[in-house]
């Protein structure tokens, strides 16, 4: 169940503060989040095509030539991750999509190599042996920006 749909029901049903996580890549979201019950956000994906981010300048690239479109799925034990394309997701994919749950969990999890895979994709670029794991939101982003414009585009209808 998407972060947007479970927001109304976690804010009905506790008296905490509550962090929107997932989908927030411009000031619509955190609007959104905002009116649906949410007292702030946690943004991931939208940050990484940052100058002060650490991930490699092919992976920020990446990011902002891709849109959610290009994304497609695979699952591991406990979980699944998005991934952009690479020579790695193509084969975890087709794991997925050929063995079954417990053999495609089994051999992506070695093909992951805990967590080296998505640090070679992510922080080294290496698009033949690492993944690269991100979220829908990436559709709104468009440049490799600061911090602090990428904060300032989110917060602006909040000045």
């Amino acid at each position: 169940i998407g972060s947007f749909s479970l927001i109304p029901m976690i804010a009905d049903a506790i008296d905490m503060p509550l962090a929107l996580a997932g989908g927030v890549a411009d000031s619509r979201g955190v609007r959104a989040a905002l009116a649906l019950g949410a007292d702030g956000v946690y943004v991931g994906t939208r940050l990484i095509p940052t100058f002060e981010n650490p991930a490699h300048p092919k992976v920020k690239q990446l990011i902002v030539d891709s849109t959610a479109e290009d994304l497609k799925i695979f699952r591991t034990a406990p979980a699944y991750y998005r991934s952009l394309p690479t020579k790695i997701r193509e084969q975890m994919v087709a794991n997925d999509n050929n063995l079954s749950k417990q053999e495609a969990w089994a051999t992506n999890a070695a093909l992951m190599q805990g967590g080296s895979g998505m640090r070679l994709g992510m922080l080294e670029g290496d698009f033949d042996a690492g993944f690269v794991s991100v979220g829908t939101g990436i559709s709104m982003i468009h440049k490799i920006q600061s911090v602090a414009e990428v904060v300032a585009e989110l917060m602006a209808d909040f000045k």
